[in-house]
C-alpha cells in the first residue's frame, strides 16, 4: 500500500531547523561550561594561594614584632645593667648586679678591669713583647713563628722604620702590596692586629686571642683579674704556681668577680707566684692590683634573646668616670 505523501508545513520545517540548530550548538555550550568551570578553579587556587601568602607574612610579621620587641627590651634592660654597674658604690660580686625582672627577663653584669688583658700598645717594652711571644708559644705557634708575631707587632707600634730581626716594617707590607703600613702608631682596635705579619697563624690556631688583648690598657696586667695564660706567660711562673694563685684569688666558687673573691696584696701575690729577687723587681711595673681601668658589661636578656653593652672607663680619685669605648654586641 502506499502511504500517503505527509505534506510538511512551515511551522514543522522551523521545529525541525531548531532542533538542528540546538543540536549543532551543545558541543560549543559544553566547552564554554568547561572553560568557565576551570577559569573557576583557577580563580580558587589562585584566590587560596593569596590568602594563604597573606596569613603567612601576617604570622611572620607577627613573630618579627614580637622578636624586635624582645630584642629592645633586652638592650633597655642592658643600659639598667649598666646604670648599676657604673654607681660609684658598686662592687664586683655585689647581689645587685644580677637582677631577675619578671619570669624570663633581667641583666647581669660583669664589672672587670682592662688590665686582666695585655695591653698591646704597649709591647715595645720589652717584658711585654716576650710575654706576647710566651704566649704565642702556648697557643700552638713554634719559635719562629712566635718570634715573627711578636716582634711585628711591636715594629706596627714603635714610631721609627727600623726592623726588628724578625719583625716587619713598610719594605715587607709593600712587598705584599700592602702600602701605607704600619702606621707607626698604636692599634685602633685589636682587629687591626690581623694586619701584622704573623698573626694569621695565631688567628687559625687560637680564634678567641681577642680575648687576651686590649687597646685602652695603661701598660700593666692586674693580678686580680688576669687570666691564667695570660699570668704564666708574663711572670714567667709556673702553672701550679699560678692556678694555686687563681684559685685563692677567686674564692670558693672558682668564679672571679663574685663575693667570695679574696683581695689579696700584690707582695702576696708575687710570693704565691714564685717571684722573688730580680724578677720580681722586674715584674712590679707590670703586675700590679691597682689598675683603675673598669671593664663593665651588662647584658639584659629576654629569653632567650640576649643584648650586651661594655664600657670601658677609668674612675678617678674623686669616683667620676671618664669613658674611654662603648661596645654593644
Amino acid at each position: 500500500m502506499k502511504l500517503p505523501h505527509r505534506q510538511c508545513d512551515g511551522a514543522d520545517m522551523m521545529d525541525r531547523s531548531s532542533r538542528k540548530i540546538a543540536f549543532d550548538m551543545m558541543p560549543r555550550v559544553a566547552s564554554q561550561t568547561g572553560s568557565a568551570l576551570m577559569l573557576m578553579v583557577w580563580a580558587l587556587l589562585l584566590m587560596s594561594v593569596t590568602v594563604m601568602g597573606v596569613v603567612e607574612y601576617i604570622r611572620f610579621s607577627a613573630e618579627e614584632a614580637v622578636l624586635a620587641s624582645a630584642e629592645f627590651r633586652a638592650l633597655h634592660l642592658a643600659e639598667s645593667g649598666l646604670a648599676v654597674g657604673l654607681h660609684p658604690s658598686a662592687r664586683r660580686g655585689d647581689k645587685v648586679l644580677k637582677q631577675k625582672i619578671g619570669t624570663d627577663s633581667g641583666f647581669d653584669v660583669v664589672i672587670n678591669y682592662e688590665g686582666a688583658r695585655i695591653p698591646i700598645n704597649y709591647v715595645t717594652d720589652e717584658r711585654l713583647r716576650e710575654a706576647v711571644y710566651e704566649l704565642f708559644v702556648r697557643w700552638g705557634l713554634n719559635s719562629d713563628e712566635a718570634s715573627i708575631a711578636s716582634e711585628s707587632l711591636a715594629d706596627w707600634v714603635d714610631r721609627d722604620d727600623n726592623v726588628r730581626s724578625n719583625g716587619a716594617e713598610t719594605a715587607f707590607y709593600e712587598s705584599q702590596r700592602l702600602f701605607e703600613l704600619p702606621r707607626q702608631k698604636g692599634f685602633i682596635n685589636v682587629d687591626e692586629m690581623l694586619l701584622v705579619r704573623g698573626m694569621g697563624i695565631v688567628d687559625r690556631l687560637k680564634p678567641d686571642w681577642r680575648e687576651f688583648f686590649s687597646v685602652y690598657g695603661d701598660g700593666t696586667i692586674d693580678l686580680r683579674t688576669a687570666f691564667k695564660e695570660t699570668l704564666i706567660a708574663v711572670a714567667r711562673a709556673s702553672e701550679t704556681d699560678v692556678v694555686n694563685y687563681i684559685n685563692r684569688r677567686d674564692g670558693a666558687d672558682g668564679i672571679a668577680g663574685t663575693e667570695d673573691d679574696q683581695r689579696i696584696s700584690d707582695s702576696e701575690a708575687y710570693r704565691l707566684l714564685g717571684l722573688t729577687g730580680d724578677r720580681a723587681q722586674a715584674m712590679q711595673g707590670i703586675l700590679t692590683s691597682d689598675d683603675d681601668l673598669r671593664r663593665i658589661t651588662s647584658t639584659g636578656y629576654v629569653g632567650e634573646k640576649r643584648a650586651q653593652i661594655i664600657i670601658i672607663a677609668r674612675r678617678g680619685e674623686d669616683r667620676s668616670l671618664t669613658y674611654l669605648a662603648r661596645i654593644e654586641e
